[in-house]
């Protein structure tokens, strides 16, 4: 499995790090701005010194953010890119969370069918000029996305939209798919045993034959609207790792490698605190990565459901009538404000129903116990 870390910013001792502990993979927003927040420049020149891979992120950050790029625009950036950086960069990703109607711009105006003609348009252009470079479609879905363990609208949007996007023929424009595992709050324990694992599986048949890449995993160690610690994140950071290992994903990338309270306010997601600190989730990806770690714990994953995607999705929404109830795009999007569910979170339906089952089967053996010794005495009183 591919182990890497996502990095808006590297510093030397930081690349050289990575190296040494075998995580050999950075993702970074492509960009021609110096002035961007991706420190782009900086990540591709120390990934190509300290022998790093990198995934590179074709997304807003390389349209510069401009709401009125045209469809060649959008062409014109990619081949510079691929031609500029492509001496490093042999895996690029396209957009980022293009279901999430925030990230609509330009030419892109949010719907399955725009972005199916910018992945058609990319991977065109990138194997045009480098062949065996990989591109990497739906640029991120959510395998979990909201506040409420017992609602999650989004993620089910996100499916739906996944599902249109095939119907338009976008899996022959991309050699492999994106998801990102976030867990939002205390429940990350229940979410990545079942909910995870069955809208893995979910994304796994929708694209049949398509590697499916982590492009984003991450935990707070820090939040205001719930009690994150640091060993919260170390922990979920062992968990997913064990989890995603036995799923067979291609690769596991950590959102992200440090906190960055200037480009986004309260960001907690890193593997350095704000001063430059480790935290413990770091030597915890060390140990994943090179097997030193002690078993993990592994919540129990949940039955491979049914795909509730279906070959005939629901017609595209527009824009202006897409979902966001229930919707908390990754931290690396802009803040916004989103409607949260303020209801009392229960076990999902899965949970509930393999209890259930379990205490049936038990009442049943009892049942029949009770009979069968019944009908034994019976029996032999009658001798």
């Amino acid at each position: 499995m591919i182990n890497g870390v996502f990095a808006r910013e590297l510093t030397p001792a930081e690349a050289q790090l990575l190296a040494k502990s075998n995580i050999t993979w950075v993702s970074c927003d492509v960009t021609f701005n110096s002035s961007d927040i991706s420190q782009w420049n900086q990540v591709y020149s120390l990934a190509q010194r300290y022998h790093l891979s990198v995934l590179g992120i074709l997304d807003q950050h390389l349209m510069n953010y401009n709401n009125t790029f045209t469809l060649s625009n959008w062409s014109n950036a990619v081949t510079q890119a691929v031609v500029d950086f492509g001496n490093v960069v042999k895996t690029w990703e396209i957009w980022n969370e293009p279901n999430f109607s925030d990230n609509a711009l330009g030419y892109f105006d949010g719907s399955p069918q725009s972005y199916v003609t910018m992945l058609q348009t990319a991977f065109n252009d990138i194997k045009a000029i480098a062949p065996s470079d990989t591109v990497i479609g739906l640029g991120g879905m959510p395998l979990y996305d909201s506040e409420n363990i017992t609602i999650d609208f989004y993620t089910q949007q996100a499916l739906s939209w996944a599902g249109q996007v095939v119907q338009l023929g976008g899996m022959n424009y991309c050699d492999a798919i994106a998801v990102h595992a976030y867990p939002y709050g205390q429940y990350y324990q229940l979410i990545q045993g079942s909910l995870f694992t069955s809208n893995l599986k979910q994304y796994e048949q929708l694209c049949p034959g398509k590697p499916v890449w982590v492009t984003e995993a991450g935990q707070e160690s820090q939040s205001t609207t719930w009690n994150a610690t640091e060993t919260d994140q170390s922990t979920f950071l062992a968990q997913s790792y064990s989890l995603f290992q036995g799923q067979d994903v291609k690769a596991y990338i950590w959102y992200e490698l440090n906190d960055n309270y200037t480009a986004i306010p309260n960001s907690n997601f890193g593997l350095f605190d704000n001063n430059g600190n480790q935290k413990p989730a770091f030597g915890t990806f060390v140990d994943e990565v090179n097997g030193l770690a002690s078993p993990t714990a592994t919540p129990t994953s949940a039955p491979t459901p049914s795909p509730t995607v279906t070959a005939t999705p629901p017609p595209p929404q527009s824009p202006s009538t897409s979902l966001t109830v229930s919707s908390s795009p990754s931290p690396s999007q802009k803040p916004t404000e989103t409607p949260t569910f303020t209801s009392t979170p229960s076990a999902p339906a899965s949970v509930f129903e393999e209890n259930y089952a379990i205490t049936l089967t038990a009442a049943l053996v009892a049942l029949i116990s009770v009979a069968t010794s019944v009908y034994i005495k019976k029996h032999l009183s009658k001798k």
